[in-house]
């Protein structure tokens, strides 16, 4: 198939195996296209006229895909998708985000889960429709501040936030967060997002939290402030085992 000619699909998903093709999710009457191996087919040269000629994509899938070949950087051509809902890079090797991703205002599900070290543009905070974050386990941020996520209020979860390059203060704006997972590499950071807890925790309405790094008894003193039905999964050390009181009030497993 020619993408060139396919200018009015809604949703692309490239797939390491064969061509396919099949029927939009949210538009069945809309075809979608499945394409191969990412690599030997579009390259980054491809991948901008790709951008170019697909104005109107919603829904883009390139998870596994561009992970062979040189590493680079996600083409700015990008931010020209003003109505791209979903955006998944999970398992390919681009290592930078270009500024214009701060275009894509209509962004629902971002997954940022690539394999490497990946910078990014410090505009996540435009997209303010955004439910479901997957920031990528080693991050880098341009510039010197934190990542900003205060305005992103319809955020319902948010995978490896890292107190080291998030800025923790933001945690209290997004009062409709279900699931926050803090990685295990974030060990240092856990001890400032269980601070900030004894006001956060109040006004959060999680359901799911997932913490790793090292406790201490007054870590977990912190936590109890927390009043709301919530799974807790805790990775690491702990100096001993907390009496009863030191658990959530309402906490299910």
């Amino acid at each position: 198939s020619n993408l060139g000619e396919t200018s009015h699909l809604r949703a692309l998903l490239l797939f390491d195996r064969e061509w396919r093709v099949g029927a939009s999710l949210e538009q069945p009457g809309s075809p979608m296209l499945f394409g191969p191996e990412l690599s030997p087919v579009v390259g980054l040269e491809q991948m901008e006229t790709l951008f170019a000629n697909h104005r109107f994509l919603r829904l883009f899938d390139l998870e596994l895909v561009f992970n062979q070949g040189p590493k680079a950087a996600l083409p700015g051509s990008v931010g020209g998708l003003v109505h791209l809902r979903y955006l998944n890079l999970r398992g390919t090797q681009f290592i930078e985000l270009p500024g214009s991703l701060g275009n894509l205002e209509c962004m629902e599900i971002l997954d940022l889960q690539v394999e490497d070290v990946l910078l990014v543009p410090n505009v996540l905070w435009k997209m303010k429709r955004l439910r479901h974050l997957y920031l990528p386990e080693a991050i880098s941020i341009s510039g010197s501040e934190k990542l900003r996520l205060h305005s992103l209020r319809n955020l319902e979860t948010l995978k490896n936030f890292c107190p080291k390059h998030c800025e923790v203060d933001d945690l209290d704006q997004l009062l409709n967060l279900r699931k926050l997972e803090i990685p295990g590499y974030a060990r240092v950071g856990v001890e400032q997002v269980l601070e900030v807890g004894k006001i956060t925790f109040r006004r959060l309405r999680c359901t799911s939290f997932s913490i790793s790094g090292e406790f201490s008894e007054s870590n977990m003193e912190q936590l109890s402030g927390y009043r709301h039905p919530c799974d807790l999964t805790l990775r690491g050390r702990i100096e001993k085992l907390p009496v009863d009181k030191h658990f959530p009030d309402r906490i299910r497993k």
